[in-house]
């Protein structure tokens, strides 16, 4: 790879308007804490691409890293080099049992796969990785760095993004990942690079990318790598980069090695924990980098646990109905917390479902319940102390698929699907739909909430939506 450019004279550098610097942050993946909760936000039920619309920019390259809101500015990643289109819908096994109708060799199904689904390095000559910043108030672009450019070491699969990590902020800096086989960077909030940290690249599964993006608490940022090679969490000095430990995970039996999630900073009145899934496993680890307990059975690891009621909801999902636990963990665990085979409860397992967990998507706890929906688009509604199901449905209707988490505000919840549409519903024992909002372009991207306003990234664009005065 080519040397790393730590100077790119920006697009502008501009102070971003008063009037949306006193206004709540949203600084890392699904928010504050993680909860993807903004429970104070007035946001609008209704909008189009113009309705309700107080601005709209431009972005640039591709990514699906999720917008964060700080000091005033909103902030993406995005990557300029790409060259299969990215493309909505669930990519299973369906293509290849086409192809096999056809009496075609392993060999030719496999080329045909790769040749649709994936792209390989050697189809691109060169990525330009992005950080910008756009005015939360007036959507003007304020600066642009290019942290790195170079030939990708792995590939991606077509509904990823050289750029699909999201960001973190602690208010004073930012800390955008490519994922560890590129980098990690430290930003101050007007785009001047202040550190950065490389690890050696290893391969991911099938060229799929990386997406786990970094977290930030306690002066300290964590990311964490599972990869097919060697797989660690790290925890780094976030005023200098300084590296202040690393848990080896490469040996870490699994049948999956490779993982998307993004670790989760879990503070309870005993301790702060930093629980991760991958590897087969949820790991929860100390703020010393210690073991401090694991949990057994987890499939492919991409959601990102969630929070409430005293309980944390971990698990991992798959494409078909099969195969998606879900986990409801008591505090103060230690060792290996796995329940019984046969049984769905233990001493630190409050209960448990074979089938709860989104493939793609994060659970979402909210007042009381857990919202778990699918990529297909069904939605499963749980008790959240108790694991009872209350109802599912399929949010939309038929023919919707999502790869963003849903967020909730307000005792409404926002699901954005990948055609762009937000489906707004009403929190509670059944299904209410209350809107369906079309902006007409492909959207992978989680939405923020910062102030009373709702930020939805498209596949080319940035959208402010906010509730008309009066």
């Amino acid at each position: 790879m080519r040397a790393t450019i730590l100077s790119i004279a920006s697009v502008l550098t501009l102070t971003p308007s008063a009037a949306i610097a006193a206004e709540a942050a949203w600084p890392q993946f699904r928010g504050p804490g993680g909860s993807a909760v903004a429970d104070g936000a007035k946001l609008p039920v209704e909008w189009s691409a113009t309705k309700n619309v107080a601005w709209v920019a431009d972005v640039p390259g591709n990514g699906w890293s999720s917008p964060v809101v700080v000091g005033g500015r909103v902030v993406v990643t995005s990557a300029r080099g790409a060259i299969k289109p990215a493309q909505t819908g669930i990519f299973g096994n369906d293509y290849i049992a086409e192809l096999k109708k056809q009496g075609l060799p392993d060999e030719e199904i496999n080329k045909r796969v790769i040749a649709r689904d994936i792209e390989r390095t050697a189809e691109v000559e060169e990525v330009s990785y992005l950080v910008l910043a756009f005015d939360a108030a007036t959507g003007k672009q304020l600066w642009e760095r290019e942290v790195h450019r170079g030939k990708p070491f792995g590939g991606r699969h077509r509904k990823n993004t050289y750029a699909s990590e999201t960001p973190a902020s602690d208010g004073e800096r930012l800390y955008a990942s490519f994922g560890a086989n590129v980098g990690l960077f430290c930003l101050a909030l007007d785009g001047t690079v202040l550190w950065q940290r490389a690890w050696k690249p290893e391969p991911i599964y099938l060229d799929f990318g990386t997406a786990s993006s970094p977290v930030v608490h306690g002066g300290r940022v964590y990311v964490l790598r599972d990869s097919e090679g060697e797989s660690f969490l790290a925890a780094l000095d976030a005023k200098t980069g300084e590296l202040g430990w690393t848990s080896p995970r490469t040996d870490l039996a699994a049948k999956n090695k490779s993982g998307w999630a993004t670790p989760f900073i879990w503070q309870t009145p005993e301790r702060t924990e930093i629980v991760t899934i991958g590897k087969g496993l949820v790991v929860s680890y100390g703020l010393d980098g210690s073991e401090l307990w694991r949990l057994r059975g987890m499939t492919q690891a991409t959601p990102s646990p969630a929070v409430g009621g005293g309980l944390l909801f971990v698990g991992s999902g798959s494409q078909g109905e099969n195969n998606r636990p879900l986990f409801a963990i008591k505090p103060g665990a230690a060792g290996d917390i796995t329940p019984p085979q046969g049984e769905t409860a233990g001493p630190f397992v409050a209960w448990s479902q074979p089938r709860g967990t989104p493939y793609t998507g994060s659970p979402l706890f909210y007042r009381d319940r857990l919202y778990s929906l699918n990529d297909g688009g069904m939605m499963q509604v749980f008790e959240a102390a108790t694991g009872r199901e209350i109802f599912r449905e399929r949010v939309g209707g038929s023919g919707n698929t999502f790869s963003a988490s849903p967020v909730a505000s307000a005792g409404r919840i926002y699901a954005l699907n990948e055609n762009g549409t937000t489906i707004v519903f009403a929190a509670g024992d059944t299904y209410a739909e209350l809107g369906k909002n079309a902006l007409g372009e492909m959207s992978l991207a989680t939405p923020a909430v910062a102030g009373d306003a709702l930020f939805l990234r498209t596949q080319t664009k940035l959208f402010r939506i906010t509730q008309p005065a009066g």
